[in-house]
């Protein structure tokens, strides 16, 4: 891998991949809704999708890393940032004739009810998504699946669990504890939801190394969970982030921050990354929780 494209560069996940891939000598073509505050990164502003065809063509990459997508807004936002996007860039790679390997996130809100409580859920499960955000994924994954299915590039969903890492965004359990905490004088109250849950996180720096190993495998093709395959409860690492901060911090449980009907243990299989060869190194979350509270303090907007 010689040259490859990022979208989202900007995003949580996409500085990661990004600083992942220019450590391995990659020529990196990152596209973004706002530049790097690099001023000599390569990163375009938001209308790269207009042009996404000529970008293609100019970058000749080897590999596609589509990360660009939202969380949050409305129907129609959700369904232009997660399923329009990926098709104005597949249809500019069928008019180009380019079969560059093409690596789209995806998340573990795909599953939905396919998840039991506990069990490892694995790539052959049926996806029944809870949320509108789930249901747009799973519409993207479908659309690269029939993409590759039609065309013969190697086409890669990797299926993301629970990333953290520095610059976590609000919406984001952990990265708005973060931004709590720093607003918070020596002693106060955290608001939380449900701690009790565990979830399968993984480092984010982790994810974007699986991702570029991923892409390098001449095996690795439809959907790929990135997941660590260990349940961790969401209690141990709130407590982590508190001791990072160094404050006399209680937590307080609010009722609005609840999401009664999931399910108290979610945990990835890790079956398929593993024959991959692309697992996860072992957590090691008290760095992790004191990388994500240094960002949080460095960025924090002035009080």
């Amino acid at each position: 891998m010689r040259r490859a494209i990022v979208t989202g560069a900007n995003g949580f996940l996409g500085r990661h991949l990004v600083q992942e891939l220019e450590q391995r000598g990659v020529a990196v073509t990152a596209l973004a809704r706002r530049r790097r505050s690099d001023p000599a990164a390569s990163a375009r502003p938001a209308d790269w999708t207009a042009s996404i065809a000529q970008i293609i063509e100019t970058a000749a990459p080897d590999v596609i890393f589509h990360l660009a997508g939202r969380a949050q807004g409305s129907a129609a936002e959700l369904e232009q940032a997660n399923l329009g996007i990926t098709r104005q860039i597949l249809a500019a790679l069928r008019a180009l004739g380019a079969a560059p390997v093409l690596v789209c996130c995806g998340s573990a809100a795909e599953y939905g009810t396919a998840i039991s409580d506990g069990v490892p859920v694995d790539e052959s499960a049926l996806c029944a998504p809870r949320s509108l955000y789930g249901a747009m994924k799973l519409a993207q994954t479908n659309a690269v699946l029939e993409f590759s299915a039609e065309t013969g590039v190697r086409a890669l969903v990797a299926r993301i669990f629970n990333a953290i890492g520095p610059g976590m965004p609000a919406h984001l359990a952990l990265g708005d504890f973060a931004q709590q905490l720093v607003q918070l004088p020596p002693s106060g109250r955290l608001l939380v939801g449900d701690l009790a849950v565990h979830r399968d996180f993984a480092d984010v720096a982790h994810v974007a190394g699986a991702l570029a190993n991923l892409a390098l495998h001449p095996s690795a093709r439809g959907v790929v969970n990135i997941c660590s395959g260990r349940p961790t409860q969401l209690q141990r690492l709130v407590e982590g982030l508190i001791a990072q901060s160094g404050k006399s911090v209680s937590i307080q449980p609010v009722a609005e921050r609840m999401r009664p009907g999931e399910p108290g243990v979610i945990v990835g299989s890790t079956a398929r990354l593993g024959a991959l060869g692309a697992m996860l190194p072992p957590p090691a979350f008290d760095a992790t929780l004191a990388r994500i509270w240094q960002h949080a303090q460095t960025t924090a907007p002035p009080s």
